[in-house]
């Protein structure tokens, strides 16, 4: 098998600040937003030892993003951290329906993720990342997925406008990028 990693990419999120309830999409492993924002997070995960690798922080469920259980307007953000990569577009066309039908009102949507271009050059695609949690707290992982497909910033961005959400803010550093959108009451 061929793995393709890329260069150390930086996520930097000490000036990230959220109030309320978080909803965190592929929580486990490292649990980075959990590490960041405590028990005010709910991480879900759809493979169980995923989140049994993550830290005793907040509330860990197993649960699949395209069909939550969560009641309407439950939660205040919801954070995907380098976990859309691993769905294909119908997951995250389901995924942005569920995701504005648990927002509340004008409740944000954040996503850390990384381009991986197409056609494939292995049949692994690894991004590496360092990660500043905190000033005390840092973290080097890696985040593979079978090469199978395209990913990109320009791409999530056409799924969240169709699925009623307004971005408000986006960046890209070398690989990553970074959007944040509001949930659009339209829906």
């Amino acid at each position: 098998m061929k793995y393709f990693e890329t260069s150390r990419q930086s996520v930097d999120l000490r000036n990230v600040e959220l109030a309320g309830r978080i909803l965190d999409i592929g929580g486990g492993g490292e649990g980075i937003i959990s590490q960041h924002f405590g028990d005010r997070v709910v991480a879900i995960d759809t493979r169980k030892e995923e989140l049994e690798e993550t830290p005793d922080i907040g509330l860990k469920i197993v649960m699949d993003a395209c069909d939550l259980k969560f009641l309407d307007k439950s939660f205040d953000h919801i954070t995907c951290f380098f976990s859309l990569m691993y769905m294909n577009r119908s997951e995250i066309e389901a995924f942005f329906k569920e995701a504005h039908r648990v927002l509340r009102d004008d409740g944000y949507l954040w996503i850390w993720d990384i381009t991986i271009p197409y056609p494939p050059q292995a049949d692994v695609f690894v991004a590496q990342l360092d990660v500043v949690v905190s000033d005390e707290l840092r973290v080097s992982t890696g985040y593979g997925i079978a090469w199978t497909k395209a990913h990109s910033l320009e791409w999530l961005q056409e799924i969240d406008e169709a699925n009623g959400f307004t971005i408000c803010e986006k960046s890209t550093s070398d690989a990553t990028f970074f959007l944040r959108m509001e949930k659009s009451r339209s829906l």
